[in-house]
């Protein structure tokens, strides 16, 4: 059956390539009269209909308006429908409309895409039927005709090899001059069963970035760097953080109003959100990947941005929901900043994020999922998404992969990186493009042949070798903002027999089976490297992973950190956000900001002392006291650090400071000598992290003159008897004190001590 079914193809092309060459030679055939057709009166002159680039250079413009039906079975009438407006200087005086089927069943997408893009000059087809209008048209003037091609009409084949599409044009003349034309497809439904294409589609909701209301301050420093990145000298703030004093950031409320606002148009109606949900709510098919930022702001916007969440929520049920990172984080930008320090991926921080209740319960069974903003991804950030977030698919861009030896490879695919093998989801971009401005792809387009388009493309797609193991995803891009053009083509698709709407788990679950045959298209590696300029900077990101890093470190001192962390991390993942592209003034505020948010979530920690000490004496305690304005208990270490050696000092031991209370800490002083020295109190963490601002106070050592004897008079009495001992040890007995030892043995008259002969026992 395949090989019969590509012998066929095999003849049609061949036919249809001679038809065109002797239509080319010959030229456009004349216009003919037709059987009888049904004449509709004209539509009012206020009607306007969308020029026709396919007509550019004729003086009417065609704009088909409906086609019924969009597939048409054996047996049915074929309707289609135009609508005309004279461009031209000059009357029409006997203005016609002929419907012309081209009987040639198309085969590939590029037949489909160049019989949309041919001009006036090719083949249009042969004249099925033919509607007389009643009246001239004058220049500027519109008019509305229907033409009914009778089923025996069509003559097409009504075998199950026949179906699929054809082209169809609306060819207008005047006479037999022909003075404007439109392009669309006939689909032929012969078949009682028909292969099917697995396609899927995915949607964006993402929101907007937070904007101040007023213009940010000058964020530039003189050498042309951003303020508060970490440069070479720049000041830094406790535990590494940069300073972004330097940067006047905007109230809270005034980001929270702009960001409310920039909401509620988007969700207002004519919005795009709005106009979004509007386009997919009733067809469940549509995936849609979610930002839980947007969810959580309209949750707490006003009331236009409510009842669009509300409505959100009710087209949920039932579709399959995505849980992109927090605030869409730019995943280029993060991945070029170079590998993550310990506890600072902001990748990983990104989703995780802790949503609020409406977030956290819309998404609670979504799956996470990473999409790449560019155009072409490459492999660093392939290789992050897959050291940071393994196990979770990335969409990438639709040019980043081409296949070269398959027209529609597989969404799904492999791919290895430096960080290990990443799922690759890899939308089409023919169709993505067609669904994303089908303008753009084919200019004048009507809603009418839009959907006739997507169904020629998935036709083809569906006839494949390959369809039942071909999976596809139409990728639509963030700023979608669809159009009843979109809506046509979503309800075509979702309507067309030869085309199975699947989600993106069944396409990964298929990838994952082996069944999908993406795997053995040959594709194209991704670039290594390439960077968007659009994209935040490594020094900002840095800064940023900087600032969690720096607030994690300050945060161990309690016992719950999530507590005291809690909405930090949103902050600081904000500024990453891809909305943020295309407005980098904002941008930097909005780094700033996170950058003050950070340094604000480590204070409450402080030290309070004298200035003033004096040391009269070789050891004196001093008392310190720590001040917690925490609403948790700290666990803290105070440390001393003279800048003399006339000092000594050691750390105190591990002190809990209640929280909201001061805690009194008492140290010993040592000193050794006479001096004035400065001394740097620290408090730090168990670990060592720095928690407050140092401070210092001045010392006057003055050791009283009896203590500093008493220590070098019992230090010379030690050594004293130490080098007595050693001398008589080393020195042993002389003949001297050997005499003296036998003279006191002697009896007191002179005679010696009788002594016991050795081995005798006296009883």
């Amino acid at each position: 059956m395949r090989l019969r079914g590509t012998v066929a193809r095999g003849r049609a092309a061949a036919a249809a390539a001679v038809a065109a060459c002797l239509l080319a030679l010959t030229g456009a055939p004349a216009l003919a009269s037709s059987p009888p057709a049904t004449v509709v009166a004209d539509a009012p002159a206020s009607v306007t209909a969308p020029a026709a680039p396919s007509t550019s250079s004729l003086p009417v413009s065609v704009a088909v308006t409906q086609v019924s039906p969009q597939v048409v079975q054996p047996g049915q009438d074929l309707t289609v429908t135009a609508t005309l407006r004279n461009d031209g200087e000059r009357v029409v005086e006997a203005p016609r409309a002929s419907v012309r089927i081209y009987r040639y069943r198309m085969t590939s997408r590029d037949e489909v895409a160049a019989w949309a893009e041919a001009g006036t000059t090719s083949p249009i087809g042969d004249v099925a039927a033919t509607t007389v209008l009643d009246q001239p048209l004058a220049p500027g003037a519109t008019a509305t005709v229907q033409v009914v091609v009778p089923a025996d009409d069509i003559r097409l084949l009504r075998n199950d090899d026949a179906w699929g599409p054809r082209g169809l044009t609306l060819d207008v003349g005047d006479g037999r001059t022909r003075v404007g034309v439109d392009r669309t497809f006939l689909l032929w439904g012969s078949a009682q069963e028909v292969p099917q294409a697995h396609v899927g589609v995915l949607a964006p909701v993402v929101g907007p970035a937070s904007l101040p209301d007023e213009d940010p301050a000058d964020t530039t420093a003189p050498d042309g760097s951003p303020t508060g990145t970490p440069t070479a000298g720049a000041t830094q703030a406790p535990g590494g953080t940069p300073d972004p004093a330097a940067t006047e950031e905007p109230t809270e409320q005034a980001e929270d109003s702009a960001s409310d606002d920039a909401l509620a148009a988007l969700t207002a109606s004519g919005g795009r959100l709005a106009r979004l949900l509007q386009a997919t709510a009733d067809l469940p098919f549509v995936s849609w990947a979610v930002d839980p930022a947007v969810v959580d702001q309209a949750a707490d916007g006003e009331r236009g941005a409510q009842s669009w969440l509300t409505a959100l929520t009710g087209a949920a049920d039932g579709r399959e929901l995505l849980r992109l990172p927090w605030a869409d984080t730019d995943l280029a930008a993060v991945a070029h900043a170079g590998a993550p320090e310990p506890g600072a991926d902001l990748l990983d921080v990104a989703l995780g994020v802790r949503a609020g209740q409406t977030a956290g319960t819309l998404l609670a069974d979504a799956d996470p999922l990473l999409w790449s903003a560019d155009p072409v991804t490459d492999a660093v950030t392939a290789a992050r998404a897959a050291a940071s977030a393994p196990g979770v698919p990335l969409v990438v861009g639709p040019e980043s992969m081409p296949a070269d030896d398959s027209q529609a490879p597989s969404a799904p695919t492999t791919v290895s990186t430096a960080a290990g093998a990443v799922t690759a989801l890899v939308p089409d971009e023919p169709l993505s493009d067609l669904l994303a401005d089908p303008a753009a792809v084919q200019p004048g387009v009507t809603a009418a042949t839009a959907a006739q388009r997507v169904l020629a493309d998935t036709a083809v797609l569906a006839r494949s070798d390959d369809a039942a193991d071909t999976y596809l995803l139409a990728a639509l891009p963030r700023d979608w903002a669809p159009t009843a053009i979109s809506r046509a083509q979503l309800v075509a698709l979702d309507a067309a027999p030869w085309v199975d709407t699947t989600s993106v788990a069944e396409l990964l679950e298929a990838h994952a089976a082996g069944d999908a045959a993406g795997d053995g298209a040959e594709r194209a590696d991704l670039p290594a490297s390439q960077r968007s300029e659009a994209e935040l900077t490594p020094a900002w990101v840095d800064a940023l992973a900087a600032g969690w890093r720096a607030a994690g470190e300050f945060a161990a001192v309690v016992d719950d950190p999530d507590a005291l962390l809690a909405g930090l991390d949103a902050d600081l993942v904000a500024p990453l956000g891809v909305a943020w592209r295309l407005d980098p003034d904002g941008r930097t505020t909005a780094v700033n900001g996170a950058l003050a948010q950070a340094t604000r979530r480590q204070s409450g920690l402080s030290v309070l002392l004298n200035e003033q000490f004096t040391v009269i004496s070789s050891s004196a305690q001093i008392s310190v006291a720590v001040r917690n304005e925490l609403d948790q208990d700290a666990r803290v270490r105070v440390e001393l650090r003279p800048q003399k050696g006339c000092l000594d000092t050691a750390r105190s031991g591990l002190t809990t400071v209640a929280a909201g209370s001061d805690t009194t800490v008492l140290l010993t002083l040592r000193a050794s000598a006479n001096c004035d020295v400065t001394v740097d109190v620290s408090l730090v963490s168990e670990q060592g992290r720095v928690l407050a601002d140092e401070v210092q106070f001045s010392a006057r050592v003055a050791p009283t003159i009896e203590s500093v004897g008493a220590v070098v008079v019992g230090a010379l009495l030690a050594l004293t008897l130490a080098f007595g001992i050693w001398r008589t040890v080393r020195r042993g007995q002389t003949s001297r004190r050997g005499a003296r030892v036998a003279a006191d043995s002697a009896e007191p008259d002179g005679s010696a001590q009788p002594t016991d002969p050795p081995g005798r026992l006296d009883t």
